[in-house]
Parts: structure tokens; sequence; C-alpha cells
């Protein structure tokens, strides 16, 4: 019987020896096999991320060099450049008076083109307290002005739908006139006579041709 026991005993040391070893040797080599794992995993995706910055980056370069360069042409904006002495002398004559609102317009035109603005204004509405209108609305017509369109106010006279169109359209007139050789008072008066004075006396005739130059002579 003692024998049977020692027998066993040596049997069962060994097992457990022997057990020691198998799970010695399995956690050591578990242990290699996760920290291969881990290496392959962090070089897998080191690779996977290097090949996708490689991928995009090529892509994007392929997309800039198909973008097409449109080149946009300057815009030019004309903004007249503003007569500040000009300006300043016209609203010392028209203090006062509405035709002072209109300016730094009529600043913008040729000297020549304004002088003539105002002082037919003068004459013609008293620069802008006697005026045609339309339907009760102001005309903008500071100058007695004919020009058959759309919206004709009293008297038969043009009008505008604001001081800028106003003061534009009849610097227009004004100026082929001058280009056609009427530059003075006296000639001007076509501006009131149209073709021919016949129809007007001599006095009227004479006081606008003062009156205008009165003021013309001003510039």
């Amino acid at each position: 019987m003692g024998k049977i026991t020692q027998k066993y005993n040596k049997i069962r040391e060994k097992m457990t020896k022997a057990k020691t070893l198998v799970v010695g040797f399995c956690n050591k080599e578990v242990a290699n096999l996760m920290d291969v794992s881990r290496d392959y995993v962090k070089n897998s995706l080191l690779i996977v991320f290097i090949l996708f910055l490689s991928f995009f980056t090529y892509f994007s370069m392929e997309s800039l060099n198909n973008i097409k360069v449109i080149e946009v042409a300057p815009i030019n904006v004309n903004i007249p450049k503003r007569n500040i002495e000009l300006e300043n002398k016209i609203k010392k004559q028209v203090q006062g008076y509405p035709m002072e609102a209109m300016s730094r317009i009529i600043a913008q035109q040729d000297e020549q083109v304004a002088a003539f603005l105002v002082a037919i204004a003068k004459k013609e509405s008293n620069w802008g307290k006697r005026t045609p209108k339309l339907k009760g609305e102001e005309c903008n017509n500071f100058w007695g002005f004919r020009q058959k369109r759309d919206r004709m106010g009293s008297g038969g006279h043009t009008c505008f739908d604001n001081q800028e169109e106003a003061v534009q359209s009849v610097a227009n007139r004004i100026k082929e006139l001058i280009d056609s050789g009427i530059d003075t008072p006296e000639e001007m008066v076509v501006w009131k006579c149209g073709y021919s004075c016949d129809a007007h006396t001599s006095e009227s005739v004479s006081k606008w041709i003062d009156d205008v130059g009165f003021y013309y002579g001003k510039f």
C-alpha cells in the first residue's frame, strides 16, 4: 500500500511540473503573439495611412491641374471727377434756391456747359421756383426744356424722373448747340426762340440775352 502511494505521489509531482511548464510556455507564446499582433496592427495602419495620403495627394494634384483658370475682365466704373471749385461757384450763386441740390451734378459738366445750365435756369424758372408739373408732381425741368417724351408736364415741357436725368439731358442738348457754333448768350437765344424769334418782341429777346449773359458771365 505504501509503495502504491509513493508511486502516485511521484506521478502527481511529475504531472504538476509538466502542467507548470505547459502553462508557462503557453503564456509566453500568447504574450509573444499579442506583441506580434500589436506590431502588425500598427504597421498595417501606418501602411494604410501612407497609401491613403499618397492617393489623396495624387488626386488633389490632378484635380488642380484640371481646373480651368477663368480670367475675369476688370470692371471699369466711370466715376465723374468732382470739380470742387466749380461746385462751390455754382452753390454760391444758387444758394437758397431749389437748384442748389443740383450743384454737384451740374459741376460734373464742362464749365461752359455748366455756365449755360445755371444761366438759362435762372431766366426760365428762377433756379427752380417756377417749374412744370405732371399731375402735381415735380418734373425737375428748370430750363423750359421741350423734348417730346412719354412724360410731358404742364406747358408742353419735358418731365424728368430725377435731377440726374434732367441735368444730363439738358447738358447734352446745350453741348450739341455749342459744338454747332452756338456758344454765346446772343446765339443761345435759339433756346427761347427756336428757329425764329419773329413770334417774340425784340424787347423780350434782348431781355433774355441780357439776363442769361449776366449769369453766364459770372463763370
